[in-house]
């Protein structure tokens, strides 16, 4: 495995856990934004390596961060 599909996939990685720490412990927006930062590097990454893994772990943690947007401004007014 290449350094840049390990990068890219622990960016992915990154990602998901900025998302699920935004979903459970914060209200608000401010971890969620790195976290797609995260994805979309590691998405990308995964794409210059040519490392399928990398590349769906990116979309995912992206994904998820945005849902965990959604979801903090359905459950309370916004901040």
């Amino acid at each position: 495995m290449a350094l840049q599909a390990m990068v890219g996939g622990l960016l992915g990685l990154l990602g998901v856990v900025c998302a699920v720490v935004g979903i459970f412990a914060f209200e608000g927006i401010s971890i969620e934004i790195p976290g797609i930062i995260f994805g979309a590097l590691g998405y990308y990454l995964g794409l210059t390596s040519q490392d399928r893994r990398s590349q769906i772990l990116g979309i995912v943690a992206a994904v998820l961060n945005v849902l965990s947007m959604v979801m903090s401004g359905l459950s309370g007014p916004p901040q």
